[in-house]
């Protein structure tokens, strides 16, 4: 599924896109530039702006996100659209920033791109085509994991 975030999503569209999901965001957009792309890109909109959910054209081609949180905005796509919230899959992964897919990089040319520490102790990094940003499992990645179990279990204990 590929997604749309309207300008009051941003931190969901990061989020979407550390998970794997291509996920499109302006922060400036107007509305029927927003909904131009939408339809062109065949993506399907997140947006919180109810004005723009009852839009003709959007009609079944939107959620309406209700939370203000990014754990009950994740936690809402998980039950309502059924995404996986779980940073195992073979998605592939992408850039917070740019929304590309990252790529492999070796070691070797990895270790002088990172401070020393990083490199004594990762083997596996990744890089964005775009912007170059370099990616690497460290504490933080299970630090995420964990907040995402939680939402999947918060999830289960609601709907018990």
């Amino acid at each position: 599924m590929r997604f749309f975030a309207d300008a009051m999503l941003g931190r969901l569209a990061r989020w979407l896109r550390i998970l794997g999901y291509d996920t499109a965001y302006e922060k400036v957009i107007t509305d029927e530039g927003l909904i131009e792309r939408v339809m062109a890109d065949n993506r399907w909109l997140l947006t919180r702006d109810r004005n723009l959910a009852l839009r003709r054209l959007l009609r079944g081609r939107h959620t309406l996100v209700l939370s203000d949180d990014v754990d009950g905005q994740l936690r809402q796509l998980h039950r309502d659209l059924k995404i996986d919230l779980d940073l195992t899959c073979q998605r592939g992964y992408r850039c917070a920033d740019c929304n590309v897919v990252l790529t492999p990089i070796s070691h070797a040319d990895a270790a002088p791109l990172v401070p020393p520490f990083v490199a004594q102790q990762y083997r596996e990094f990744l890089r964005c085509p775009r912007c170059g940003r370099l990616f690497w499992p460290g504490t933080h990645w299970q630090d995420l994991d964990r907040r995402l179990i939680a939402i999947r279990e918060r999830r289960m204990d609601t709907q018990a």
